[in-house]
């Protein structure tokens, strides 16, 4: 029914009010009795081919909703019942955390979650801990990555559970920023980077051999974007504005895409472990 009704409106928009219109229809299908279940039977929200360990957590194919569209933590688990073996809720800071927090306490989350920090980011940090799998932390200032970043892993160590924390990449970025960057997480025990487009994933690879986990947050709008960014070194990839424009079959039919180029995508079965190892 998106595709043919929906799909076709919100082309006609920018990006910010198509993906308004997308969500209410999301939160409208989402209150049929029964949908989640209906969604999760039909989307495939189960281990397939492309089955993978990044950074500790088991992910039952690599594609994922960005952050972008669920701000607030209030439809993460009916967004993630389109085939998507994990989610990105955000951005925010404390003004939306305290909500955030208290949704997912509603409604418990069915597969992995993360939450994306853009401000406040300790006390926010420090208020998610407990609520969600893992961090993504998108800092507004290259200059302060130390600064925001440092108490932020220190306090980590306070905790008995071990959440992974990934860093977010600026579109736009010097290669002097970069290698910055890159030299800190993987001196100071960042598990991850975001990337934003494919010259960042290319770079991010030459500088860190392998050995820093690479989520593609790069506007994907088709099935063969998703092959060449894994084929550059991604191991997980996000969709925000291609699950608006193409409705919810789009991540079964780019697994389906994958699944008929296995031959020529060089990572898209290599474990996260085994190349960390390298």
């Amino acid at each position: 029914m998106y595709r043919f009704f929906i799909a076709p409106f919100v082309r006609r928009m920018n990006p910010e009010k198509a993906s308004v219109v997308a969500m209410r229809y999301f939160k409208l299908f989402g209150r049929i009795p029964g949908a989640r279940m209906f969604n999760r039977l039909i989307h495939g929200n189960r281990p397939g081919a492309f089955q993978r360990e990044v950074f500790g957590l088991y992910f039952y194919n690599p594609i994922g909703l960005g952050a972008g569209l669920d701000r607030d933590a209030d439809l993460y688990n009916d967004l993630n019942d389109l085939g998507f073996s994990f989610s990105e809720v955000g951005p925010m800071g404390e003004d939306n955390i305290r909500k955030a927090v208290d949704n997912i306490q509603k409604d418990k989350p069915d597969d992995i979650l993360a939450i994306c920090i853009n401000a406040d980011f300790l006390r926010c940090f420090s208020l998610a801990y407990d609520f969600c799998d893992f961090f993504v932390m998108e800092i507004p200032q290259i200059s302060s990555v130390e600064t925001i970043l440092n108490p932020i892993l220190e306090t980590r160590l306070t905790y008995e559970e071990y959440k992974p924390i990934v860093v977010k990449l600026p579109e736009k970025i010097g290669k002097q920023e970069l290698d910055y960057v890159l030299g800190y997480c993987m001196m100071n025990g960042v598990d991850g980077i975001q990337a934003r487009n494919l010259s960042q994933i290319k770079a991010i690879m030459d500088f860190c051999k392998g050995r820093l986990p690479i989520i593609a947050n790069c506007h994907v709008q088709s099935a063969g974007e998703v092959a060449e960014l894994l084929d550059a070194g991604a191991s997980l990839i996000e969709i925000r504005t291609g699950l608006v424009y193409e409705g919810p079959s789009l991540v079964r039919r780019i697994l389906n895409y994958l699944e008929k180029n296995e031959s020529r995508i060089q990572n898209c079965r290599t474990a996260e472990t085994t190349r960390q190892d390298a």
